[in-house]
């Protein structure tokens, strides 16, 4: 397996809703926890791509912050894992961060993040070889914000570029979709893993 796409929503993370009664998103977390188990098997530490404001590379802290969601919602066990004095990143790429924390384990402060921007600009020659010396990819779906493309499976511009530019398109995809029911959600999230 080469990447794994998973729908960037902060309701991904447990405990960042309090007061649900029932977990929404409980079989969608499911899948994504067993396509990434799938993925890091054998040691592997991927790398997160997501779209974000600008061009970032490195290592980087999850915040959820951006989604209105204070840091002390964020699980016990995933906030130990970061250095304080990371720069944070952004919505999409914490939700990853954060679920890779759970598969992963400590090991989750090692996985470093690319963010591109929502357009297509090329990317620099070290964001290429970091796409390129990926040894796997977590990828956060989800349109930019504000944008036109909102469904929790969409790809910016940008993030479509960078895929493109590791050979993507010609990996072959398996999506899992689950409906969902519930008020205020999409009506479908969608897994999708590329080998």
């Amino acid at each position: 397996m080469h990447a794994v796409i998973l729908p960037a929503t902060p309701l991904l993370v447990p405990g960042t809703v309090p007061g649900l009664r029932t977990d929404p998103l409980a079989d969608v977390r499911q899948a994504v926890s067993a396509a990434l188990a799938r993925l890091t098997a054998g040691g592997r530490v991927p790398l997160v791509l997501a779209h974000g404001p600008a061009l970032r590379r490195g290592r980087q802290r999850p915040s959820l912050a951006g989604s209105g969601i204070g840091d002390r919602w964020l699980p016990d066990d995933a906030r130990r894992h970061w250095a304080p004095g990371l720069p944070a990143a952004g919505t999409g790429a914490s939700v990853a961060l954060l679920v890779l924390a759970d598969v992963l384990g400590a090991r989750a402060a090692d996985v470093d993040v690319l963010e591109v921007p929502p357009s297509s600009g090329a990317l620099d020659a070290g964001s290429l070889q970091a796409l390129r010396a990926a040894d796997g990819l977590v990828v956060a779906g989800g349109g930019a914000p504000g944008g036109l493309e909102t469904a929790p499976d969409a790809l910016t511009d940008g993030v479509r570029a960078a895929l493109r530019a590791v050979g993507a398109d010609a990996w072959s995809a398996q999506a899992q979709e689950f409906e969902q029911t519930h008020d205020h959600l999409p009506p479908r999230y969608r897994v999708t893993t590329l080998s």
